[in-house]
């Protein structure tokens, strides 16, 4: 990720921290050059589609938040596989990290702090946002000492998991309320109780609750009271040890009602923390406010009353811990379902039928498995496990798909490079003639570019073989019809025509040709015929014109005159001279029986207009060029 780019906006600097749901990077706004603070899910979590839907949900709620004790978060959103949110960069370290460099802090500075974070607190419950997850590490610490807490709504998203799917939930058990760890509905007071214990580390320097195992801390959270603070030795006033043990009640409704009141009791404004609790008081500091009368009886029997006392406490600890142990290990057990192939409503109702749970933990592409069906299950069908158990499903996104690069003319390496770089194979290859794309590059393709295909999809590809080269027929001996129409039906226009007087010949036969017949000739080469006509009836010779250009189509012949109607042809020119130079000369020539004769020739303006009738004896061909150049040929 360092130096990476994300979504164009922010540039990765250098890794911050990491947990075992995300990693921070300090990051740089390349628009304002702002520093910021770069959190990218790992791996596990951006994969899973329920909980990046979650997140995001909860992310869009927790932006429209503003407080001074909560890092601001500006951004959030996906680039590609990495989802990220771009948060305030804090300069400082975390309370954690405090902690364990300098150990526990002095009473006043722990509840200046607690005091800030229920601060923050109070504001986010009143905007219906529940942490989830208070907890040292969570707690940034500027460099001038003010609170600011992290990770607002990242733990709501996390909420639905258990504590053994996540390394993040395991990793935050010691600060889980009893009913987080029962994996009941949270609210409110469950920040005060991960307070609580936040408070109890800071001014003990130790937790009030661990094991060597996640759910060992967590059946004491559930189970077990909290130890009372001022302990060997530790210097605490009496109201903070009532403020950690009024947050740490087992049952929420016996907690602070709001971090309102919180706040007030660590500030001295009130004494919240000294309304009675039954789960506390043979430990708390409530049971040390009696009357002269039981403190006077408690001296006269003290050694009967605290060795009664121990005992009741050990034997107590004991039957609570066997039940708790008891009633964590003697669960019913059931054979895990076979649930690879269903739908994920299927896998659910079996699961439900076995009474067990079902969780979708990943999910990946696949081009056999439909979309939404089971991939594969942990643990595997026909384990035994305990009732109630959650199973961790794979489920499929069906075919991963991928857009279809554009390789036309490209060349056939260059084609099957762009091919693999878009996860796509390359199918049939064909050979096609092209009349503009060079040989060996890419003609056409199938699928289209652009299309929306499977990944590993395999593309036809149509390799130009250059312009197709055939020989050229031999026209000679043929009227000029007919050459046009043989070159026609060879994808060939016929460009230049000129004529040459012939007595032995009919007007109109092709009597030479270039290039010669039997050359190799390729679509849109130039093909030049002479044709034969008659002298004139003066004796003289009219000088064949230059070479001319044809290709506009005929005008349409005028009706015949009515003089000799078989013989006489007749032909309506209507033409607007085209722009070009000043004066442009326009001759139209008439090849006939009678020979080759000019019918008109003058210079004319552009755009000036000519109209004129010109005809000939028996087979007629009309040609109008202007400045040499042939634009009409007429045959009436």
């Amino acid at each position: 990720m360092i130096g990476r780019v994300i979504a164009g906006r922010y540039e990765v600097q250098a890794l911050i921290s990491e947990g075992g749901m995300a990693r921070v990077y300090r990051g740089r706004g390349r628009q304002d050059g702002r520093a910021v603070a770069i959190k990218v899910l790992r791996e596990q979590y951006a994969h899973n589609a329920e909980f990046v839907a979650r997140f995001e949900r909860e992310a869009q709620a927790v932006a429209r938040l503003s407080h001074p004790h909560m890092v601001q978060v500006y951004d959030h959103g996906r680039d590609g596989d990495v989802h990220y949110i771009v948060m305030e960069f804090v300069q400082g370290d975390d309370l954690k990290t405090q902690l364990r460099r300098a150990g526990p802090l002095p009473e006043e500075r722990a509840r200046s702090i607690a005091a800030q974070v229920c601060d923050v607190l109070e504001y986010a419950h009143g905007e219906g946002i529940v942490h989830r997850d208070i907890k040292p590490q969570n707690i940034l610490i500027t460099p001038a000492g003010d609170v600011k807490v992290t990770d607002f709504g990242i733990a709501r998203a996390l909420a639905s998991t258990t504590i053994t799917e996540t390394g993040t939930v395991l990793g935050s058990v010691q600060y889980l309320s009893p009913e987080q760890a029962r994996g009941l509905g949270v609210g409110r007071r469950s920040d005060l109780y991960s307070l609580g214990v936040v408070l109890y580390e800071m001014v003990t320097g130790t937790l009030p609750f661990d094991g060597d195992t996640p759910i060992a801390i967590a059946l004491k959270h559930m189970h077990a009271r909290p130890p009372v603070p001022r302990r060997d030795g530790v210097r605490l006033s009496e109201a903070v040890e009532g403020i950690i043990l009024h947050a740490l009640a087992k049952a929420p409704e016996q907690r602070y009602a709001s971090a309102a009141e919180m706040r007030a009791d660590l500030l001295g404004n009130a004494a919240h923390w000294r309304e009675p609790r039954a789960d506390v008081e043979p430990t708390s500091v409530v049971s040390r406010r009696a009357t002269g009368r039981t403190l006077a009886h408690r001296r006269s029997g003290a050694p009967f009353v605290i060795a009664g006392a121990i005992l009741l406490a050990v034997f107590g600890g004991l039957a609570a811990g066997w039940q708790a142990l008891n009633a964590y290990l003697n669960v019913p057990e059931v054979a895990a379902p076979d649930l690879v192939g269903h739908t994920l409503q299927e896998a659910e109702d079996a699961a439900r039928a076995a009474h067990l749970g079902v969780q979708v933990t990943q999910q990946a592409h696949s081009a056999t498995v439909p979309a939404g069906v089971v991939i594969s299950q942990d643990p595997p069908s026909g384990t035994t496990v305990k009732v109630n158990r959650v199973l961790a499903l794979t489920t499929s996104l069906g075919p991963e798909m991928v857009s279809v690069p554009d390789v036309r003319r490209r060349s056939v390496e260059e084609a099957r490079f762009a091919m693999e770089q878009a996860l796509l194979g390359v199918g049939e290859l064909r050979e096609a003639y092209d009349q503009t794309v060079p040989s060996g590059f890419i003609l056409a393709q199938d699928p289209a570019p652009g299309a929306s295909v499977a990944r590993g999809t395999a593309v036809n590809l149509t390799i130009s073989k250059g312009q197709e080269t055939f020989v050229l027929p031999d026209l000679v001996g043929r009227s000029l019809d007919d050459a046009r129409r043989m070159l026609q039906d060879l994808g060939v226009t016929l460009r230049n025509v000129t004529q040459v007087p012939r007595d032995d010949l009919p007007p109109g036969q092709v009597v030479a040709m270039l290039p010669a017949a039997g050359t190799q000739i390729r679509h849109g080469d130039a093909v030049a015929v002479t044709i034969s006509a008659r002298p004139s009836a003066a004796g003289g010779e009219e000088p064949p014109p230059q070479p001319i250009v044809t290709g506009t189509p005929p005008a349409a012949p005028a009706s015949s005159g009515p003089a000799s109607p078989a013989d006489r042809r007749v032909a309506r020119i209507r033409l607007v001279v085209p722009e070009g130079p000043a004066r442009q000369t326009v001759r139209i020539v008439v090849i006939d029986q009678q020979g080759v004769h000019v019918a008109f020739e003058g210079n004319l303006a552009p755009g000036e207009n000519l109209d004129k009738q010109v005809a000939g004896i028996g087979y007629t061909v009309v040609q109008v060029y202007i400045e040499g150049r042939l634009i009409q040929e007429i045959r009436p």
